[in-house]
């Protein structure tokens, strides 16, 4: 009995074996099929600013500035700053950009609407959030001093990142792109999001909605509302109420109320969203970087996590500029937002 008891006390632990080997492929093979879906930058494409665009000039709605400081010239003519770009193997900084198309497909005149940069920090397992002023002033090889939001119209992701990584001395090497309606229908995916509404930012989405030909943009009202995509896209763009600082603000707290739903999602919700945005993302991480910091996720998101946020420049630091082509922009004491961000970033003063 027991020559025979033996060969099945195998038999099963190989079988057992084999249907994990199996499992654990199968859900390789679709783990790596939602990798595939993404589309990647390999870093082929050289920055062209010869070209020129005919850009609007935007209207900038920013807070009152105060003038630039005596010893600084106000009239353009941006330098790039001195000094080294701090690292920290632990901290993986993430330019995240939001471009204005509104269709499914990327173009190459499209403008970075919305730049921010997320760091995460993978042995403290934190997460911070910088959004970056649009309209900061910023020298362009080969051109005029233009805003940072017209670099990626100019030469892309790899300009835009350079251009941070010059200006401000962040390590900052990779990026995700998203556009309008990736992020429309991202929030759509996950379900909508709640967000706490102003009488003011009320009326503004009404105001909005009855302009809708679609019917997508919800009715509100004041307080905790629960928004669907096109709605969240219409609140995250608001300026004119008040100020182009106050909607950079209000996308990061989209980004965080996103967060906040993710964390209750089931499998299916969560299968929906990435079949439903990662074709419309853009980025040059490679599968195996993102396959690294997928693995950090749940601590990253355990429960009572929360980005810590803030916006660049801050206030004490830019003052009312004009480029030489006669556009407004936000001057910057750049050295002293780096110190800011190095701070922020690796609390280190």
């Amino acid at each position: 009995m027991k020559n025979r008891k033996k060969p099945i006390g195998i038999i099963i632990t190989i079988s057992i074996i084999l249907l994990l080997t199996i499992m654990t492929l199968l859900g390789w093979a679709y783990y790596n099929s939602k990798l595939d879906l993404i589309q990647y930058d390999d870093g082929s494409k050289e920055i062209d600013t010869s070209t020129s665009y005919a850009i609007d000039n935007d209207e900038l709605d920013i807070a009152d500035l105060p003038d630039a400081p005596e010893d600084v010239d106000a009239s353009g003519g941006i330098e790039i700053l001195e000094g080294d770009i701090y690292h920290d193997d632990n901290v993986v900084n993430i330019l995240l950009l939001g471009t204005d198309e509104r269709t499914d497909e990327f173009n190459e005149n499209a403008r970075a609407d919305s730049i921010m940069v997320m760091s995460l920090n993978t042995k403290e397992h934190t997460i911070k959030l910088i959004s970056i002023e649009r309209g900061i002033g910023v020298p362009v090889p080969g051109r005029n001093d233009d805003w940072i939001t017209h670099t990626f119209r100019y030469g892309g992701a790899a300009l835009t990142m350079q251009t941070v990584r010059d200006c401000f001395k962040l390590d900052v090497n990779r990026y995700i792109r998203v556009n309008f309606n990736a992020f429309k229908e991202g929030i759509s995916a996950i379900g909508g999001i709640d967000i706490e509404l102003t009488p003011a930012e009320a009326e503004y989405i009404n105001n909005a909605a009855r302009q809708d030909s679609s019917k997508e943009i919800q009715r509100v009202s004041a307080g905790q509302q629960h928004l669907n995509g096109a709605t969240a896209l219409t609140y995250a763009r608001i300026r004119k109420i008040d100020s182009d600082w106050k909607r950079i603000e209000r996308q990061r707290t989209v980004i965080q109320a996103a967060i906040n739903q993710v964390k209750n999602s089931d499998i299916f919700t969560l299968n929906a969203l990435a079949d439903a945005i990662l074709p419309m993302v853009q980025t040059n991480l490679t599968k195996a970087e993102i396959t690294r910091l997928m693995l950090e996720v749940p601590a990253f998101l355990s429960e009572g996590s929360k980005m810590e946020q803030m916006t660049i420049p801050t206030y004490e630091t830019c003052w009312n500029s004009v480029g030489v082509d006669g556009r407004k922009m936000i001057g910057v004491d750049f050295e002293a937002n780096a110190q800011i961000l190095k701070t922020f970033f690796y609390d280190i003063s």
